[in-house]
């Protein structure tokens, strides 16, 4: 075997092997999105702290400890309040005292609301901030206290906060988020932690699929069909796409990306409104 043949399957090995013994903490880790970037974890070594407001005993979890059961020793539920800052220092506090220290950080937890301006009431506005905002601001704020030197940070924003959308509360959130992203990329810099958002389009999750209180059911499926209309790939994606995505930012293959928004949108934001004209006008 040649030397630079050997060279790159020892750094196969050594990738391949990275997450064994390293620990990373996910939000609203019980379902959908979540649920998966916690299992894409488990499987390749990572000790995970799946975090979620759903109690540790609750059925919401069920799919999650099915999906990792032969590793459930890696597999760490505990309920949290993302937008409980003493729930957040406890956390902590008792990571740095068993001497945990964390390599990764998933700022996933997100509620949705598709109100307007002028629809939103002020306690739903502060509501969605708290956790979609907030509870990103309190993840960073405390875990890179316990980080390791070349740890990493994932947020999860959205396509709204890349571009217009009509619920007010939401897309705000999600633009903040991409702020935050990059304070804090500049700011961890110096300790070598990255900081990167992605910005999911339509994904096929619970979120996604169960419309909100003031929506009816055929209102959610033209939500939901104009999002597939509005995506050049045609249809959502699976919640292992965008985590896998995720995953990818955490890792070493990621090594030189900090302060980056990443789209995961199957051309949504990228395609613009151009595409969708020369789709009208492609059978003329």
């Amino acid at each position: 075997m040649s030397s630079s043949r050997a060279a790159a399957s020892m750094e196969g090995k050594l990738v391949s092997n990275f997450w064994s013994g390293k620990t990373v903490v996910v939000t609203g880790a019980a379902q959908g999105q979540g649920a998966e970037e916690v299992c894409t974890l488990v499987e390749p070594g990572a000790h995970v702290i799946a975090l979620d407001i759903h109690d540790a005993q609750s059925e919401s979890w069920s799919a999650v400890r099915s999906r990792c059961a032969d590793d459930a020793a890696r597999l760490t539920i505990r309920r949290l309040d993302v937008s409980d800052e003493d729930a957040w220092a406890a956390l902590v506090t008792e990571l740095g005292a068993s001497g945990i220290a964390v390599h990764g950080l998933i700022n996933n937890a997100g509620i949705t609301l598709r109100k307007t301006v002028t629809e939103t009431s002020a306690a739903e506005w502060r509501h969605v901030m708290s956790i979609n905002l907030d509870g990103a601001f309190l993840g960073t704020h405390f875990v890179s206290r316990v980080m390791s030197r070349n740890g990493a940070i994932v947020n999860v924003a959205s396509v709204t906060g890349l571009t217009a959308y009509f619920g007010a509360a939401y897309s705000a959130s999600k633009w903040g988020l991409r702020g935050l992203t990059r304070a804090a990329a500049l700011e961890l810099a110096n300790r070598h932690i990255r900081v990167n958002c992605i910005c999911p389009g339509m994904v096929e999750t619970p979120m996604m699929l169960n419309a909100n209180a003031q929506h009816d059911e055929r209102r959610a499926r033209l939500f939901q069909e104009g999002n597939r209309q509005a995506t050049p790939l045609s249809r959502g994606a699976h919640p292992g796409e965008i985590a896998k995505v995720a995953v990818f930012l955490l890792g070493p293959d990621a090594s030189f990306i900090t302060a980056a928004d990443v789209p995961v949108d199957g051309g949504m934001t990228g395609g613009g409104i151009f595409w969708r004209i020369g789709k009208m006008t492609e059978n003329l």
